[in-house]
């Protein structure tokens, strides 16, 4: 009985130390997803003017600043994790920096998600109704964009976007066509005129499906007829 006692005591003590082996780090688990949270979820501010500007300045975080104060009890891959959202986050105000200069402040929706930084281009700047042919004024400041895009190694996702009003022409019978259409366009014109690596875009409609407003006014339907382009937070490699 004593032997007996002896090897289920053994038994136990090493199933005891596998599970502390696997077991996660609470608190340091919580202090990896607070910052990823606050750097996310935090930035939710909207380009709409100088009021909204300045708090979304006000709400900036740190991130190189927070890696540093809980780097030591971080591993390998969590501080890589939070030094790529530092990236995105100066990624972020080059965006917005050069959306103040080149003046659509008003006119370009800016916000960060889980999945990168957004820009809500409407379709007043860029198409004229039902069509999917880029407006030439608007020419020159996509050239600027694609000269910031050019210097990022992030993937660009460009998203068509319509309202749920039905559209049936022999070019484009149902919005699907003609927000994939639309997505095409500025990609091609980014890739083409601008030679840029095809590998790092990503063109895709959406039809009336991803609404950002009330379809039932008018002034929603104007928002919700628009082209995103998501910088990506995955990176492609050179």
């Amino acid at each position: 009985m004593v032997t007996y006692g002896d090897m289920v005591t053994l038994v136990l003590t090493f199933f005891v130390l596998l599970y502390s082996f696997s077991s996660i780090n609470l608190e340091r688990f919580q202090e990896v997803m607070s910052a990823i949270q606050h750097s996310f979820m935090g930035r939710t501010g909207i380009l709409m003017g100088p009021t909204e500007i300045g708090a979304a300045e006000g709400q900036r975080i740190d991130i190189a600043e927070l890696t540093g104060e809980i780097e030591e009890s971080l591993t390998e891959q969590e501080i890589a994790l939070l030094e790529m959202m530092a990236e995105l986050e100066e990624t972020y105000e080059q965006v917005r920096v050069f959306l103040q200069k080149a003046g659509l402040e008003d006119d370009i929706m800016l916000h960060m998600e889980e999945r990168g930084i957004v820009m809500e281009l409407p379709e007043r700047i860029l198409f004229d109704t039902g069509r999917a042919e880029l407006k030439a004024d608007f020419l020159p400041t996509l050239d600027l964009l694609a000269e910031l895009l050019s210097g990022l190694r992030n993937q660009i996702i460009v998203e068509g976007h319509t309202d749920n009003v039905p559209i049936r022409t022999f070019l484009y019978p149902s919005n699907w066509e003609l927000s994939v259409a639309r997505a095409v366009s500025v990609t091609r014109y980014l890739v083409e005129e601008h030679n840029m690596d095809p590998e790092r875009f990503l063109a895709t409609g959406y039809g009336e499906y991803h609404p950002i407003a009330d379809n039932e006014t008018a002034e929603g339907r104007a928002r919700n007829r628009r082209v995103s382009i998501v910088i990506s937070i995955k990176q492609i490699k050179e």
